[in-house]
C-alpha cells in the first residue's frame, strides 16, 4: 500500500423502507387521502349549512330563539362546534401529514361515530318539525358521512 493512498471511511448503511409499507404510506393512500379529505370537508360544509339554514329563518320572521335561551351561549354549543367543525379539520391535517395504519383505524372508528350522529340528527328531523330544507341537507350529510366510513374502512384494509 502506498503511503499517499487516501482511506475513505465506510458510511453507515441507510436502508430503504420495506417496499409494502412504503407503498402503503405513500402510493396507495394518495387516492384515498383525496377522497377522505374531500368527504371530511363536505361534512364540515354540511354542518355550516345546517346552522345557516336555521339562521336563514330570520328572513321570514320565524323566531329562531330557543325556548330555554338565557342570553349566554351554553358549553354544549362549544362541544358541538368542536366535534363537528374543529376536529374534522384536524382529521384532515392528520390525513395529510400522518398517514399511519393506527391513525386510519382510529379515524375509521371516529367516522362510524360521525355517521351514527348524523343518522340520529336526520332521524330527529324526520320525527320532529320536518323542515324540508333541513331534511334534504341532513340526508345528504348522512350519506356523505356513511361514504366517509366506507372510505376509511378501505384505507384501513389496504
Amino acid at each position: 500500500m502506498n503511503n499517499h493512498t487516501l482511506k475513505v471511511p465506510k458510511l453507515p448503511h441507510f436502508s430503504v423502507p420495506n417496499k409494502q409499507s412504503f407503498i402503503f404510506a405513500r402510493k396507495i393512500t394518495m387516492a384515498n387521502q383525496t377522497k377522505l379529505i374531500t368527504l371530511w370537508g363536505l361534512t364540515v360544509i354540511g354542518m355550516i349549512l345546517h346552522f345557516n339554514y336555521h339562521i336563514g329563518e330570520l328572513f321570514y320572521e320565524i323566531d329562531v330563539v330557543r325556548e330555554d335561551a338565557t342570553g349566554e351561549e351554553p358549553v354544549s354549543v362549544f362541544i358541538i362546534r368542536t366535534l363537528f367543525y374543529h376536529l374534522p379539520m384536524l382529521w384532515i391535517v392528520f390525513i395529510l401529514y400522518a398517514c399511519k395504519r393506527w391513525m386510519y383505524a382510529v379515524l375509521f372508528v371516529i367516522s362510524i361515530l360521525y355517521a351514527l350522529a348524523h343518522a340520529s340528527h336526520l332521524f330527529g328531523e324526520l320525527t320532529g318539525s320536518l323542515n324540508p330544507s333541513q331534511t334534504g341537507l341532513l340526508t345528504v350529510v348522512f350519506i356523505i358521512s356513511a361514504l366517509l366510513a366506507v372510505e376509511h374502512w378501505k384505507a384501513l384494509k389496504k
